[in-house]
């Protein structure tokens, strides 16, 4: 084996030893990536250092290894178990010694490693960047040694503050973590209180959207959601006295336009003006005949009346 800037090899499993320090607490179900291992090939290399160089930085921690292996996984705990699990003999891996002179810098390896898969259990996580910050000493150094911002890293240590229920209630997947992590900023006797405030403005801003999109659905498909644009608008484009030209024919089957429709009289209008968009009341006949008789042309009207007094044709089957 060489050094870091060797291409990857293979390794047979057994010489292969899981990283005693590796932040998860207990390893994952990795069924579904043994699968992946057997029916697609691996895709990543594994990345180890040698036994003596882990033993070397780690003394005294000769017990925690596997008895025949040579080197141990630093990142790629989870495909060693699942290559196993596999049946597979080998995997590809990367030697780098330079991962780490001790206990700390192992650790903050393998969780480099898992934090930009974004694969880690939101507890281990926030367990292991505990460890790492009595290295490091404060949130806004951590943050710079592992490239985030400080309030990262304080929002996933908040989560060690929650109650030992609500930290269950987060490992079974009962609770979102995003809320949890605002909680546990709380006192405890105040975070399921929180918690619940939390997930209740949630829920409101949901049904709003969803309203919202509800009634875009509507408009765009119910033509009873149909308004007479420019009503006040095109009465106030023309000269005083001039009628106001529709070139739109009504045609069977369609809803007739409306135009805007002047005073026949030159006596001021004291009526309050239209809105520009008038709603069809399509429920209220008695409405629509007086919204007609406003605003379409006596001409066009007469031709509307003639056309709903003939008879429906009847469709042939």
């Amino acid at each position: 084996m060489g050094g870091s800037d060797d291409g990857p090899t293979r390794l047979a499993l057994h010489l292969l030893s899981h990283n005693p320090d590796n932040p998860r607490d207990s390893l994952p179900d990795v069924t579904d990536l043994a699968a992946s291992l057997r029916d697609h090939g691996q895709k990543s290399a594994v990345t180890i250092m040698s036994r003596e160089a882990y033993l070397a930085a780690n003394p005294g921690r000769e017990d925690e290894l596997e008895p025949r292996a040579a080197y141990v996984v630093i990142d790629g705990n989870c495909r060693l178990a699942a290559a196993r699990q596999a049946g597979l003999s080998s995997l590809r891996v990367m030697m780098d010694e330079s991962l780490g002179g001790d206990p700390d810098e192992l650790l903050e390896s393998a969780l480099v490693a898992n934090i930009h898969r974004q694969d880690l259990d939101p507890l281990d996580e926030a367990r292991a960047l505990k460890k790492l910050l009595e290295v490091h000493g404060t949130q806004d150094k951590l943050a710079k040694r592992l490239h985030r911002s400080q309030g990262w890293v304080s929002q996933r240590l908040a989560l060690l503050s929650l109650t030992p229920e609500l930290q269950k209630r987060l490992e079974s997947g009962a609770e979102p973590v995003d809320l949890l992590r605002a909680v546990g900023k709380k006192p405890p006797e105040r975070q399921e209180q929180e918690l619940a405030r939390l997930k209740e403005e949630r829920a409101r801003k949901q049904a709003a959207k969803g309203a919202v999109k509800k009634q875009a659905r509507q408009s765009a498909a119910d033509p009873h959601y149909d308004v007479i644009e420019g009503a006040g608008s095109a009465a106030e484009a023309t000269e005083p006295g001039q009628p106001v030209q529709d070139s739109t024919e009504p045609t069977s089957g369609s809803a007739p336009a409306v135009p805007a429709q002047p005073a026949a009289s030159s006596t001021p209008d004291t009526r309050a003006p239209r809105p520009a968009a008038v709603r069809m009341p399509w429920d209220s006949p008695g409405e629509v005949c007086v919204l007609l008789r406003e605003n379409m042309a006596p001409e066009k009207l007469e031709r509307l009346i003639e056309l709903l007094q003939q008879p429906a044709e009847k469709d042939e089957y």
